[in-house]
């Protein structure tokens, strides 16, 4: 029960972060509010490869040890996320214990996007 509120709250504050990170990522901060394409966009921002997507799809699909990958996805984002926003590693660590504190303070409060845009 813990687990699933904890894992609401995560997906809450990711969400509720997102016009702030797209907006300072030098997107429509509005583009955060909808569903699949703000994911489409945070994943552009990270710079995550779609082949690694696909295998995690894959892996998600098929393998029997799904909770894994699964902690392992929610694990690495923060850390991918203080990395773009030129935030420490240390940033990163605090934002997988704290995840519903750190997500909008970097979106909102501190950080500039570091990586170089194409758009």
């Amino acid at each position: 029960m813990i687990i699933k509120i904890l894992l609401i709250a995560y997906l809450v504050s990711l969400y509720l972060s997102l016009p702030g990170l797209l907006s300072k990522a030098g997107y429509n901060g509005l583009k955060g509010l909808i569903p699949f394409y703000n994911v489409y966009l945070l994943i552009e921002i990270l710079e995550i490869n779609p082949l690694l997507l696909i295998l995690l799809s894959l892996g998600l699909i098929f393998l029997p040890i799904r909770g894994y990958l699964v902690t392992l996805v929610f694990i690495f984002i923060p850390f991918l996320i203080a990395d773009a926003y030129d935030k420490k590693p240390f940033i990163g660590l605090i934002t997988c214990i704290l995840p519903f504190i750190m997500f909008p303070f970097i979106s909102y409060f501190s950080g500039t996007y570091r990586y170089d845009m194409e758009d």
